[in-house]
């Protein structure tokens, strides 16, 4: 490595000190002429230099990070798994430990895509895929390569408490008993639907009442989308009376007349609290993972006759399957991997999120309620997010 010396102003001799530093020069100069130089004013002579020299400046070879702990924004969902994960990546790769923060899906995304450097966040955890508008805001922003690990499953799950009736549920039907408006002959009208038999014979004779997570969460909009937009969809009326972009407004507009009770995150915590105390009979709305830490004393419920499982979340026949993935932003990895320099581990932190211990069966995920994927595919994207292949949309 060099190295430069930065003198004071006007040199060594050019201000007081280079006129104290004469001095000491005088005799060697003298001691020269006789033959000998007494090693007490070498010293001495060295000891000035290096005192009144200016800084010492590495030209190559600068830190390569600014930041000592890698910074993550994880949805509510995912927050104690995220803990867990941050834990074993600091203690076997002898990393600091990661600053783990809890955030809704939309607000993540948009602190991660604000831009690049040691004041936005290098890693997000989703409880789904990040869409093309959010990838086009990361890009126009400079976060660009980055990279997505699609570590494996949820999926969102009505219940019911252990003992009461169990009983299959079509989208239709939840749309039906949620909607803040649904169409009667040929027109809309408010919905004041109370009994779940009033929608269908086949449905018990008990009040309409669903707990499920609170209006703006990732997990509301997921149950938006699949059971209520997907309930209305190819409904008659919304055809004749709506353009496609209100019919999607109409068929996602919940009741508020209490027969849905948002919970507000995290889920994992308040449902318990709020569901228990809930009347008898009441729905719950939850994700697959939340029921599997809840599950000795509630009841899943079959959709369209099918029953959330490890298979039927995997192989996508149930109806409700969103996908785990955390995004890595490869402009913050050490400059030797393509990055700026931010902060130290990010490959690290793939390592270890990716690997078999983590996600694999039997891996510690699984305690969190994450169902894992096949081991062709797990190893397929362990192989892409080794190789920081860059996410696409």
């Amino acid at each position: 490595m060099r190295y430069t010396m930065q003198s004071g102003r006007g040199g060594l001799c050019g201000d007081r000190s280079g006129r104290v530093m004469s001095l000491f020069m005088v005799p060697l100069f003298l001691n020269r002429e006789r033959g000998a130089v007494p090693t007490v004013w070498i010293i001495l002579a060295a000891v000035f230099v290096a005192l009144n020299a200016g800084p010492v400046v590495a030209e190559q070879h600068l830190p390569t990070a600014n930041r000592q702990a890698i910074r993550l924004l994880v949805s509510p969902l995912q927050y104690s798994a995220a803990v867990a994960i941050g834990e074993r990546v600091a203690k076997k790769y002898n990393l600091p430990q990661p600053e783990i923060t809890s955030m809704l899906a939309y607000p993540a995304v948009k602190a991660f895509c604000a831009g690049v450097g040691s004041g936005t966040p290098d890693v997000i955890g989703l409880p789904r895929q990040m869409t093309r508008s959010e990838y086009e805001r990361c890009t126009e922003h400079g976060v660009v390569d980055i990279v997505e690990l699609r570590v494996g499953f949820d999926a969102l799950v009505l219940v019911v408490r252990k003992g009461e009736a169990v009983f299959n549920l079509t989208p239709r039907g939840i749309y039906f008993a949620m909607a803040a408006q649904i169409p009667l002959d040929d027109e809309f009208v408010a919905n004041d639907t109370k009994l779940w038999s009033d929608i269908s014979t086949r449905l018990p004779n008990i009040p309409i009442m669903v707990y499920g997570s609170d209006n703006g969460t990732a997990i509301n909009n997921f149950f938006k989308e699949i059971f209520m937009e997907g309930g209305c969809r190819g409904l008659r009326q919304f055809k004749i009376f709506y353009s496609s972009v209100d019919r999607v407004k109409t068929c996602t507009t919940i009741r508020e007349d209490g027969r849905y009770v948002g919970i507000k995150a995290p889920i994992a915590v308040n449902f318990r609290t709020l569901f228990q105390a809930s009347p008898p009979g009441s729905l719950g709305v939850l994700p697959y993972t939340v029921y599997r830490r809840n599950a000795e004393w509630l009841q899943l419920l079959p959709v369209n006759n099918i029953f959330p499982t490890d298979e039927t979340i995997k192989n996508d026949t149930y109806e409700a399957v969103f996908p785990v993935r955390y995004y890595v932003k490869r402009k913050h990895m050490e400059r030797s991997l393509g990055g700026t320099g931010v902060v130290r581990g990010l490959y690290s932190f793939i390592e270890e999120l990716m690997s078999e211990e983590a996600i694999g069966n039997g891996g510690y995920l699984e305690g969190y309620g994450l169902v894992v994927d096949d081991p062709v595919d797990r190893q397929n994207d362990r192989e892409s997010a080794m190789r920081l292949q860059p996410y696409r949309r």
